[in-house]
């Protein structure tokens, strides 16, 4: 959740605390069958090779000086972390289009000069898996914690799923392109609710008013002729 013009910052950080509210009563209106995490095996165990490992522990080495940087608003080295090719992707949840470019990628990180937007911002890089997928090119999974203060404004915390590609150059690895992956609307609230359950009446009616309004977007929001595909499709069996 990286610092861009305050204007576009300010509109930003209000789209991600809506998003939060909006999200909060989402669990209330899924079943427990149909979460997502009932679809896989809880205790599969993953297959981690040493080739992976120390992969992953690099990547986690990186990370932890690119939050440095950042976390110091320390921009320049931000940047400097990235690749140099003049082609950065970056695709900020936050922001309805990909960025492409390295115009972009200043434009996004560039904070108005002279003007103090931040109060701070702690971000902490978990959960690193990579894998290569070319001799010199990798690509790595992580899951991003935040702490971020506004000027002005109450502090708040949030957390992404990261999938981001690696260039491993003569100076080291350095981003190439990066994704925020939310989780599924009703997974991350109903996680937050969890950690922060309703405590009083005040924050059960507003649950209560958030999840009324969700679900009468979520029906309206459905594509029209969905019918149709359902019925065409009612006899089908997964194949496996």
């Amino acid at each position: 959740m990286p610092t861009c013009s305050a204007t576009a910052f300010t509109q930003i950080f209000h789209r991600a605390v809506c998003f939060c509210c909006v999200v909060a009563a989402l669990a209330l209106l899924i079943p427990q069958s149909a979460h997502a995490e009932f679809h896989f095996q809880r205790n599969a165990e993953d297959e981690i090779s040493a080739a992976d490992r120390q992969l992953a522990a690099e990547i986690t080495e990186f990370l932890d000086e690119y939050a440095k940087a950042y976390n110091n608003q320390d921009y320049r080295t931000v940047k400097a972390m990235w690749l140099d090719d003049g082609n950065p992707i970056y695709m900020a949840e936050e922001v309805p289009f990909p960025l492409y470019g390295k115009k972009r990628l200043d434009n996004y990180f560039n904070p108005v000069p002279g003007r103090r937007i931040l109060d701070g911002i702690d971000n902490r890089y978990s959960q690193v898996r990579a894998k290569y997928v070319a001799a010199n090119i990798a690509v790595a999974t992580y899951r991003l914690d935040y702490d971020i203060k506004l000027v002005g404004m109450n502090a708040a915390h949030g957390w992404d799923r990261i999938m981001a590609v690696f260039v491993e150059t003569s100076d080291g690895w350095k981003l190439s392109a990066y994704a925020e992956a939310p989780q599924g609307p009703a997974t991350m609230v109903r996680k937050m609710m969890k950690k922060h359950p309703a405590e009083t009446e005040d924050e059960k009616a507003a649950y209560a008013t958030t999840s009324a309004t969700i679900k009468a977007l979520s029906e309206k929001g459905v594509s029209e002729g969905f019918d149709d595909f359902l019925e065409a499709r009612k006899d089908i069996e997964p194949t496996h």
